[in-house]
């Protein structure tokens, strides 16, 4: 979702219109649910996914029409049936996805960096869509970041019940009623992955933490591992002084994920200790279950319980006969993945 509010952000500040596809609705099985989304440029870039396959490039198509037309409208796919089969649409559900004309207005403009600032400082915020569907066509009655603030022509009942979800969920959800459609869009990272260590395990972890859309941070105290080339534009990088002091600074609530990969036992010793201290809902230190029993015992030595310790995943990741740095990565982030999902 990162890159989807980057590439939005950039066409829209540089005066350039985008039209998003974003699901609004889904029942059954489909291959995205609400809130998946997708831009697409007039000359056809495109950043996002609700799907794949023959939806999508049915959705692309209209997106680049609503881009010329500059009128947004509801597409409805049905994955069900002989002519779904037919056309390569299996899954077996529906969706109903908003084609979204997004002219690159100051207050457009200003809403989608808000998004962005806000993820990337771990805040967040809530894209709040309302538009009323009337014969296939669509009109946008609002589009804003206060979801407290809804449009007063709605239906009161519906005005409640979107409200009150939005205090409570944090996931993109919808509210329908008499042709009116309140879209919910919570716009943080599901989950902060923070990676002490920039070896190659931390570096392949970092890749695929930020492919797979978490907010993600790498420590090291060696500026020559850090090199910005080593890792995507959404990873932010930070080089400490030491690790003994390494998480100064940093927040880290129970949405914070510790992934301790240093250069050595002793650098993961005096992490995993401060770790112990924070409120991360997720530990994890790399090593062989000889080198966790000797680093346990050494912090039972200095006072932590058995309690904090059993905190700990270690060895780090699922159990995949993992070899490589690379291998070892995609075990550590299937279990951060395995973590999400269950505090979803």
């Amino acid at each position: 979702m990162r890159k989807l509010l980057d590439f939005i952000t950039a066409e829209l500040s540089a005066g350039r219109p985008v039209t998003s596809a974003v699901i609004t609705a889904s029942s059954g099985s489909t291959p995205r649910t609400t809130g998946s989304r997708m831009a697409v440029t007039a000359d056809g870039r495109t950043c996002g996914t609700v799907g794949g396959g023959p939806g999508e490039a049915m959705a692309r198509r209209e997106a680049l029409d609503a881009g010329k037309t500059k009128h947004s409208k509801l597409l409805r796919l049905d994955f069900t049936g002989k002519d779904a089969a037919e056309a390569g649409m299996i899954c077996g559900g529906q969706i109903d996805v908003l084609i979204e004309y997004i002219a690159p207005t100051m207050e457009n403009t200003r809403i989608f960096k808000d998004l962005l600032n806000n993820w990337d400082n771990g805040a967040g915020l809530v894209l709040c869509t309302v538009f009323r569907e009337y014969g296939g066509q669509v009109q946008i009655l609002s589009r804003s970041l206060a979801p407290d603030r809804l449009p007063s022509e709605l239906p009161a009942a519906l005005q409640s019940k979107a409200q009150n979800r939005a205090g409570k969920s944090s996931l993109p959800f919808s509210e329908r009623q008499n042709g009116y459609t309140v879209l919910i869009e919570p716009m943080r990272s599901r989950g902060r992955v923070i990676i002490a260590g920039a070896g190659h395990v931390g570096q392949a972890t970092a890749i695929l933490a930020a492919f797979t859309g978490f907010q993600t941070l790498i420590l090291d105290d060696r500026a020559e591992f850090l090199a910005p080339e080593n890792f995507p534009p959404a990873c932010r990088i930070q080089q400490v002084n030491d690790f003994a002091d390494c998480f100064k600074n940093l927040t880290v609530g129970t949405d914070s994920l510790i992934v301790i990969v240093t250069r050595g036992h002793i650098h993961d010793q005096t992490v995993l200790a401060q770790a112990l201290e924070t409120e991360a809902g997720y530990i994890g230190m790399i090593g062989s279950r000889k080198k966790r029993d000797a680093i346990y015992q050494n912090l039972r030595d200095q006072g932590v319980s058995q309690a904090a310790l059993k905190r700990v995943h270690c060895p780090i990741g699922l159990s995949i006969n993992a070899d490589t740095p690379q291998e070892i990565g995609v075990s550590i982030l299937a279990e951060l993945i395995q973590k999400r999902a269950k505090n979803a």
